[in-house]
């Protein structure tokens, strides 16, 4: 039982490294690379972002717990195995394993700065995954004291973000992206602060300004529980440094067609890309 059960550990971890890792032929289906997309979400390189990472070390914790539980009835097993030449074969792949997919995630990571240098790092690939999920249901409050909830982004295409006021290395060149972007289409562009204890609600009046957003767009605040619902809801990893409260957080995008479906998530993503999307959702 033990061996069947790392056996199958095995093959669902390697099946979990190459969902995420694995470049992806233009051919793929298109629920493949959306599966990807909200799993592991897509750098502009193709590897994981930081909840991807995360969701990578999955296998980790279970095969630890398989050792606990099993882990001399699983030597046994093995030892019995090794008795014939078949078996032996058997149980150096399954031993092997392990080191067989880190060694294709580390030739991946690698890769990347390859990839990402290539020409065609600058447009938005033709088979970029597309959500298309309902948007994750939330009521906040926005900088002109009213509720703000999902239902709000419908009618018109929506560039949405989570920044906060005091951070000074993702936010501004990410609000600056979305600025330029919202001046290539008619879009609003919704910021949902990360740091509610200090963007109070009657602080985001002066934040939108601060920020130029877009005239019609809107900065959501409210109370602690509110906002980790939200950054849960749209698998926004944050960390708090108490002492200081700074946060570190991705530059996630996410993009809502007129419907307030999900079309786009986009971990900082360039404005040639955000430009492109946004055309591709006017033309529908």
């Amino acid at each position: 039982m033990a061996v069947w059960l790392y056996t199958f550990w095995a093959l669902t971890s390697a099946a979990w490294v190459w969902l995420a890792l694995a470049p992806l032929p233009p051919a793929a289906p298109g629920w493949l690379a959306a599966t990807r997309e909200v799993c592991f979400g897509t750098l502009d390189n193709g590897l994981p972002d930081v909840h991807g990472w995360i969701g990578l070390a999955a296998p980790v914790p279970m095969l630890i717990a398989l050792l606990a539980l099993m882990g001399r009835e699983l030597k046994d097993q093995m030892l019995h195995l090794m008795r014939n030449r078949s078996g032996l074969a058997l149980v150096l792949l399954l031993l092997t394993s392990p080191g067989l997919v880190i060694g294709y995630a580390a030739f991946r990571v690698a890769e990347a700065p390859r990839l990402a240098s290539a020409p065609e790092r600058g447009a938005l690939p033709e088979n970029y995954p597309r959500l298309q999920v309902p948007c994750p249901p939330f009521s906040l409050i926005d900088q002109d004291g009213h509720r703000f909830s999902q239902e709000r982004l419908k009618g018109k295409m929506t560039l949405m973000t989570f920044a906060y006021a005091h951070c000074q290395t993702v936010c501004p060149g990410l609000l600056e992206s979305l600025r330029r972007a919202a001046q290539s289409a008619p879009c609003r562009v919704v910021i949902v602060t990360l740091d509610p204890r200090r963007d109070t609600c009657g602080s985001l009046r002066g934040l939108a300004q601060y920020w130029e957003l877009p005239a019609g767009s809107a900065m959501l605040g409210g109370e602690v529980n509110d906002i980790d619902k939200v950054t849960r809801a749209f698998q926004v990893i944050t960390e708090r440094n108490p002492a200081t409260g700074e946060i570190t957080h991705p530059a996630l995008v996410f993009l809502c067609d007129r419907q307030g479906q999900l079309q786009y998530r986009f971990s900082d993503p360039s404005v040639d890309w955000l430009e492109e999307a946004l055309r591709r959702m006017q033309a529908q």
